[in-house]
């Protein structure tokens, strides 16, 4: 190991220490002109990598628990296979020679793999198994901490200082600190919401704490094995008479089949220290199956909100046992919506402050049915059917809707039908009303996430087959389009991932712009993108809409590249609704349309024949 110090006293040229300083300038430029604090991150390893001309440039983070650490950024030179999924969880222990070296003399070079670690290490084998020879590296400490460390594989000039990376670690640190994860966006939008929360893996069956109180991260642990972890910790925080209930709703088992079909379910119970609570699964992330990758397992105090129902409860059975008067005002107080009607006729005999807010009525008259069709639903006859049903039994039904209210925003409402017969005889429908929009955006925003592509803003693959699919099967007619970029490859080796982002961006913009918001447009992966255009029924009608997008495509312009610098090449196959078809059918067709124009790059399009 050749040490720091030896290293930093080998006198340096006036060109070489200008070419040092120069590189450090334009590190600091790259990381203060960028918004996106990860591309600026891989820019600047790109940066440090080729002043050392080395095979990689990288960065390791590690946890706070001070158990692992991980591979989060990683930029590597053509023909050298990357290495950050392989390295995304890696023991802290398997360099702790690094952390000793790290903390006696800052930066390092291993300048021979062979002679200077063990065979029978892990880090030996964690090196060799990515072909290294050689390396640098340099702490990333914060407040005094160490956080992870940066550095690069093979490098072969300038291995006589390391003057570059110990700068480069003094200011790279800020930034990792700048930038805002997933996790932070949902954690900032959510937090306020829930005392308890963790971003559960399935497939791993591992889970890590994003925010938790203090009352119950006395339960939940951090084990090895979440599954097991939270049923062992439910079973300690859940008071007795609500265990069954609780350990069924975080069995991991039957969890995917659950929520096929919903991004949140939810279960209510009672802690061990006198707490009702909502505990919740939120879908981050599904594979392309469908299947859950992540979910945020989160706890919420209701408290509150259990005790207004619990005392609608006893106003509710107060009121039938004595007089109607009663049974009014009490029910007059509550802060949810109350609506009651006479289960024959309909006839609206009361409305709570809260109801009439809702529904924007001055006065509590007129029959039922003139506020259920008010309602927005895509299920309303089956709720119909289920309100008539009860007109003639006793029972109770809940179901969902929205209001749209005079601004033209929606509310979403969650309602309680119950039927009763009152002291007087007569036989009435209530309904109890909860605002739940808060909750329906929160969905909606976790759906959105989870179907569109992070760097285009567009639909992602699985979810855009799946629009598709739907067409499809409602007999939609239509044109499907199929489209990559020319010559991609040679415009990521001549200038650079970056650029080729910016370039993905901008033909997913050019598609937003010349398509419809109904239609479907989406990044199927790489440079390949699809867009299905409803109603388009004729060639010539496909045509003017493949046209009007290729002119928005010759205005693209990249600095880097110049104006007319990026084209397509696009395959087309009209679909008339009648034809039995699927989505790979119709792909495959699109294809070799597309295969032909390769033949005449430069915003060329084909219809695929008999399509």
């Amino acid at each position: 190991m050749v040490k720091n110090s030896v290293l930093n006293s080998v006198p340096l040229d006036a060109e070489k220490y200008l070419a040092i300083q120069s590189t450090i300038i334009k590190c600091v430029h790259t990381l203060h002109i960028s918004e996106n604090i990860d591309e600026a991150i891989n820019e600047l390893l790109s940066i440090i990598a080729d002043f050392y001309k080395a095979d990689r440039g990288y960065i390791f983070e590690f946890d706070d628990d001070g158990i692992m650490m991980h591979n989060t950024y990683e930029w590597c030179k053509d023909g050298v296979e990357p290495a950050i999924e392989l390295l995304a969880n890696v023991k802290i222990a398997d360099i702790d020679r690094w952390l000793r070296y790290f903390d006696e003399q800052g930066e390092f070079y291993i300048n021979s793999l062979d002679d200077e670690v063990s065979e029978d290490s892990e880090e030996y084998r964690i090196l060799a198994l990515q072909g290294i020879e050689c390396l640098m590296a340099a702490p990333l400490r914060m407040n005094g901490r160490l956080v992870g460390f940066i550095g690069v594989d093979n490098p072969r000039e300038n291995t006589d200082t390391l003057l570059l990376m110990q700068s480069a670690s003094a200011f790279v640190v800020n930034d990792i600190c700048k930038r805002e994860t997933v996790e932070e966006r949902i954690i900032k939008s959510i937090s306020k919401i829930y005392a308890s929360m963790h971003l559960l893996n399935i497939p791993e069956d591992t889970q890590k704490e994003l925010n938790s109180n203090k009352t119950i991260r006395r339960f939940l642990c951090r084990p090895e094995n979440a599954s097991a972890g939270l049923k062992t910790a439910m079973s300690e925080f859940a008071d007795k008479d609500f265990l069954s209930g609780i350990l069924s709703f975080v069995d991991f088992s039957t969890l995917n089949g659950r929520m096929a079909d919903t991004n949140v379910i939810s279960y209510e119970f009672l802690s061990s220290d006198g707490h009702w609570c909502r505990a919740n699964f939120i879908v981050v992330s599904r594979a392309d199956d469908n299947s859950l990758i992540h979910v945020i397992y989160a706890i919420q105090y209701i408290d509150r909100e259990k005790r207004m129902e619990l005392e609608y409860q006893r106003a509710l059975k107060a009121a039938l046992e004595n007089q109607n008067e009663i049974y009014a005002e009490m029910l007059h107080i509550q802060k949810c919506g109350v609506i009651a009607s006479n289960a024959e006729s309909g006839k609206i005999l009361m409305m709570n402050d809260a109801a009439l807010r809702l529904f924007g009525r001055e006065k509590p008259d007129g029959v039922y049915n003139d506020i259920f069709e008010r309602i927005i639903s895509d299920n309303k006859d089956e709720i119909r059917s289920e309100l008539t049903r009860m007109n003639e039994t006793l029972g109770s039904y809940d179901y969902e809707y929205a209001i749209e209210q005079a601004d033209g925003e929606l509310t979403y409402i969650i309602s309680r039908a119950r039927t009763a017969v009152l002291a007087s005889g007569e036989k009435v429908m209530i309904n109890s009303l909860m605002d739940i929009t808060d909750k329906k955006k929160l969905e909606d925003e976790l759906l959105v996430l989870s179907e569109t592509d992070v760097l285009t803003g567009i639909s992602n693959r699985r979810s855009g087959e799946a629009k598709i699919d739907e067409l499809i099967a409602g007999g939609a007619k239509g044109m499907f389009c199929l489209l990559d970029i020319d010559k991609f490859k040679s415009i990521n080796d001549n200038y650079g991932h970056t650029i080729g982002d910016k370039a993905l961006i901008a033909v997913a913009d050019c598609l937003k712009r010349s398509f419809r918001r109904s239609d479907v447009t989406m990044r199927l992966g790489g440079d390949e993108f699809a867009s299905f255009a409803i109603g388009i029924g004729s060639e010539a009608q496909g045509a003017e809409c493949i046209n009007r997008f290729f002119a928005e495509v010759e205005k693209i312009n990249i600095p880097e590249i110049g104006k007319g610098g990026i084209s397509v090449s696009l395959g087309a196959v009209l679909f008339d609704g009648e034809n039995d078809a699927e989505f790979d059918k119709i792909y495959a067709m699109a294809d070799s349309a597309m295969y032909i124009c390769k033949k005449n790059q430069g915003n060329y399009f084909s219809f695929h024949c008999g399509g």
